[in-house]
């Protein structure tokens, strides 16, 4: 299979649109990895790269050890699944899955082999003789992957390629594709701005934001060690929450809050020679009760939304910081009741002011 390097690769359109700003990447042989970040920040254009639709203003991309930096994209061996289907209306799924091979002029009895044994691995043998406008946009989406499957490519790339599907059928779809690189033991690169679909898919997530590579690591990684302030808010749902905060002996001042911190963390923080941190905890690990403890704050519910498996709860402290919680199942409290949170030193971050790089959880 195929090894992806990206070296020091930029991407300006003109007249002054930096979009990739010198980043580095490797793609491991058979790899799932997903490029994940907010709209604009330069993931498709990456793909783009890699597939050779666009070319890169300086840097280098190899596929192993070949520099494929000016190769056109016919010579890459890839295939490519886009956000729409992009299917012939006038053509069965038949000729559909096999019309790439039919122009590159492939034997017809190979095409119907490969058409056959593609539709067999997506369950869509029953379909080859329907027209796309009699298909559901779920088996539309698998014409279009056993399109490019036929192909027989040593990468494949997919550009958003559920964005036009509904939430149930989306989460299907995810577990079809992720069989499909199980079984295929294919490199894969895929692009999306849901954190989510990242997080539940990927072998790796490269979070991408203004151009640059944020963070790159395991969906483990990503979440529990994240690189900086962008990665926390951006991966997780709801976001987590961050309170402007002093270094007071060995306490963190957040508001008229006082949090008591670990001899090894205070160590760390007295290192950085500066007194002004963030505090960052995830919502999911915030414990909130009806009776408080030793280590707990009081707090005004101001919006409790039940949502069957969780209870995502807004909440402020009586100097006005608010925050998020959520609580597992369901929390039986409505808006305006007394709660009182607490925070697991184990699951806080903090982050730098200035940098906002965390400084006690480095992957």
């Amino acid at each position: 299979m195929v090894i992806i390097r990206l070296e020091n690769v930029n991407k300006v359109f003109q007249p002054d649109v930096h979009v990739l700003n010198d980043i580095n990447l490797e793609i491991k042989d058979k790899e799932f990895m997903v490029l994940v970040g907010p709209s604009g920040c330069g993931k498709s254009t990456c793909l783009n790269i890699i597939a050779g639709l666009e070319y890169v203003t300086n840097g280098k991309v190899f596929f192993d050890d070949a520099d494929v930096t000016y190769l056109p994209p016919k010579e890459r061996k890839i295939a490519m699944v886009f956000q729409s289907y992009a299917l012939y209306p006038h053509m069965n799924v038949r000729d559909n899955m096999g019309f790439a091979l039919k122009l590159a002029k492939v034997n017809k009895n190979e095409i119907n082999k490969r058409v056959n044994a593609a539709a067999k691995l997506l369950e869509i043998s029953n379909l080859l003789d329907r027209k796309p406008g009699e298909l559901s946009g779920g088996q539309r989406q698998r014409v279009a992957l056993g399109r490019s499957i036929v192909r027989n490519p040593t990468v494949f790339l997919f550009d958003e390629p559920l964005s036009n599907l509904d939430a149930k059928l989306r989460i299907q779809m995810r577990g079809e594709i992720i069989k499909l690189q199980r079984t295929l033991q294919i490199t894969q690169v895929y692009v999306t701005h849901d954190q989510v679909e990242a997080m539940s898919m990927a072998d790796r997530i490269a979070i991408l934001f203004n151009g640059k590579f944020q963070q790159i690591g395991t969906p483990s990684d990503v979440y529990n060690k994240p690189a900086n302030m962008f990665v926390a808010g951006f991966i997780g749902s709801p976001t987590m929450n961050f309170f402007n905060s002093k270094l007071d002996s060995n306490k963190l001042i957040f508001g008229r809050q006082e949090y008591a911190l670990p001899l090894n963390i205070i160590e760390i923080l007295r290192n950085k020679k500066v007194n002004e941190f963030i505090l960052g905890i995830r919502p999911e690990h915030i414990n909130i009760s009806p009776v408080p403890n030793d280590q707990s704050y009081e707090v005004e519910l101001t919006v409790v939304e039940f949502l069957g498996a969780e209870t995502i709860i807004t909440y402020e402290f009586a100097d006005g910081i608010s925050g998020m919680v959520s609580a597992s199942g369901f929390y039986d409290a409505k808006m305006g009741d007394k709660a009182y949170i607490s925070f697991p030193s184990e699951k806080i971050h903090i982050f730098d002011k200035e940098t906002e790089i965390n400084i006690i959880h480095k992957s």
